[in-house]
């Protein structure tokens, strides 16, 4: 069974770090050595102590520490993910109901992202009540340092933001920095890669259907020099994809920039594609409205 030195020496390896910059004023060299062996254990004050030293939550210690199928929030959420993929509405308002009941915030947060998941099946998300979702938006507010959990739930929690600019980009630099962080942990790569660029995506449809048509904080977004080591395919054409929306509005060719779109939307659909129904339904609802601001600039 992993041990928590075990955990924290991946951590450290990870970063890079000795364990005299990681250990020195909290334990002895021995004791560390002992403790990354599983041959001692820790006090909780000191332990905190060390995953401050790491820069490492509490929460995003216990992602890491108990992995993603085990750690109650993942395995919950991973359950919702899936019910909503599968669009069985019914059981997400069951789980919904269910875990408001209990007082927990951790079980509200769940609570109001099995809401958000029933909302966006079928519904446009950007006109979603942001009520029954606080408890989502009052967590990722106030949670100083993000694990994967609040990436993941923030794909579509991102719209609860969409009414609070000065919060919503607060929340992108922790995107940012969650990346940074983990990206080069190869198990959760493919997690982060495509929630980072569901992210994007979203992120973009809020600013542009809230007139905000600042090509240099998209660019500074989309651009390669952020997030220019994902590799994983999906999340590549969804960066791409949010790309082509922002053209849509912006770019210097209105037809051909509208062709580039709807030939990626053709793409999907000859791959068949399992983004193809949803980046339609993006393109469809972005055309008319970009359509018309081009409009408005030339009049």
């Amino acid at each position: 069974m992993k041990t928590l030195g075990d955990t924290i020496k991946a951590i450290r390896k990870q970063k890079k770090l000795t364990q005299k910059e990681v250990y020195m004023g909290i334990v002895s060299r021995n004791f560390a050595s002992r403790f990354e062996n599983g041959h001692n254990s820790v006090e909780s004050e000191k332990l905190f102590a060390i995953l401050k030293r790491l820069e490492v939550s509490p929460n995003e210690f216990q992602f890491i520490h108990y992995n993603n199928s085990e750690y109650r929030f993942n395995n919950i959420l991973n359950q919702i993910d899936n019910d909503a993929n599968m669009k069985k509405t019914a059981t997400l308002m069951q789980k919904h109901i269910a875990l408001k009941k209990d007082p927990s915030l951790e079980s509200q947060i769940l609570a109001a992202i099995a809401y958000i998941k029933v909302y966006i099946i079928g519904n446009n998300p950007l006109r979603m009540d942001v009520d029954p979702a606080y408890p989502l938006k009052r967590h990722l507010t106030e949670t100083k340092y993000w694990s994967v959990f609040e990436l993941r739930a923030f794909v579509d929690g991102i719209f609860v933001f969409r009414k609070d600019p000065i919060e919503l980009r607060e929340c992108m630099t922790k995107v940012h920095d969650l990346y940074k962080k983990y990206k080069e942990f190869t198990e959760y790569s493919y997690i982060i890669e495509q929630s980072v660029a569901s992210i994007v995506l979203n992120y973009v449809q809020i600013e542009l259907t809230n007139f905000n048509y600042d090509s240099n904080s998209f660019r500074r977004i989309t651009d390669n020099s952020y997030y220019s080591a994902i590799t994983d395919f999906t999340a590549k054409l969804t960066m791409d994809f949010a790309r082509l929306v922002i053209f849509l509005y912006l770019g210097s060719d209105q037809k051909n920039d509208e062709a580039n779109c709807y030939e990626f939307i053709h793409m999907l659909k000859v791959l068949q594609h399992n983004d193809y129904i949803v980046f339609n339904e993006i393109y469809h609802y972005h055309l008319p409205l970009s359509q018309r601001y081009r409009k408005s600039q030339c009049s």
